[in-house]
C-alpha cells in the first residue's frame, strides 16, 4: 500500500513519535496509578510543564519558518500562540485548558505557513498526526 502525501523523514517521524511518550505516560500514569516514579506528586504537572514547552516549541518553529523568507507577518504569526497563552493564563483559564486550545490552533498556523512554502512538504502530515495523540492526551489527563 503506498503511504498518502509526502515522505516524512525517518528521523524527524522518529523523534515526533518519541515526544508523545511522556503525553502517553502521563496518561497511563493517571489512569492507572502504574509507572508513578517514587516521590512524583501529581504526573499531570509534569506532562503539563512538558506540553508548555512543545508548546513553545512548536511556535519557535514558526518563527524559524518565518526567518527563512524574511516575512514579517510570520513574524507576529508565530508569537501568536504564546500571547495566547499568556491572556488566558492571567486571566485564569486552567493551563491545561489553554495548551488544549493552544495545539489545536496551531494547526491552522502551521497551515499557512505550509501552504506559504516556507515548512516542508511532509510538514503538515507530521504535526496532524502528533497533534492527535497530543489532544487525545490533554483531553484523557483533563477527564480524569
Amino acid at each position: 500500500m503506498r503511504a498518502i502525501g509526502p515522505r516524512i523523514p525517518g528521523l524527524a517521524l522518529l523523534l515526533g513519535v518519541a515526544g508523545l511518550i511522556p503525553f502517553v505516560w502521563g496518561v497511563l500514569v493517571v489512569q492507572t496509578g502504574a509507572l508513578l516514579p517514587p516521590g512524583m506528586a501529581d504526573p499531570r504537572v509534569a506532562v503539563l510543564a512538558y506540553a508548555l514547552m512543545i508548546y513553545c516549541f512548536m511556535a519557535g518553529c514558526l518563527w524559524g519558518f518565518a526567518a527563512k523568507a524574511e516575512w514579517s507577518a510570520g513574524y507576529a504569526l508565530s508569537i501568536a500562540p504564546i500571547l495566547f497563552f499568556i491572556v488566558f493564563a492571567v486571566f485564569g483559564m486552567p493551563v491545561n485548558f489553554v495548551l488544549l486550545i493552544g495545539f489545536v490552533l496551531l494547526l491552522p498556523l502551521d497551515y499557512v505557513f505550509a501552504r506559504s512554502g516556507l515548512a516542508p512538504c511532509w510538514w503538515m502530515k507530521l504535526r496532524l498526526g502528533l497533534t492527535v495523540v497530543v489532544v487525545a492526551s490533554l483531553v484523557a489527563l483533563v477527564r480524569s
